[in-house]
């Protein structure tokens, strides 16, 4: 398998969730039972990780 096909099955799983995920909010189920408190913490500390990740990532690749 290719770059660019693995790249399309993520993005396409990726699309698959997010729809799955609103259609149940529109029947009034919730995947993650956590309140806007925790979602907000969650959501920073990914940011968080993923721009260390990043920033490792980029000064590690030259080498």
């Amino acid at each position: 398998m290719t770059k660019e096909q693995i790249a399309m099955l993520v993005r396409t799983a990726v699309l698959f969730l997010a729809l799955l995920n609103q259609l149940l909010l529109v029947f009034g189920y919730t995947i993650l039972p956590i309140s806007e408190e925790e979602l907000s913490e969650l959501l920073s500390t990914l940011l968080t990780m993923l721009s260390a990740l990043w920033v490792w990532w980029g000064e590690n690749r030259t080498g």
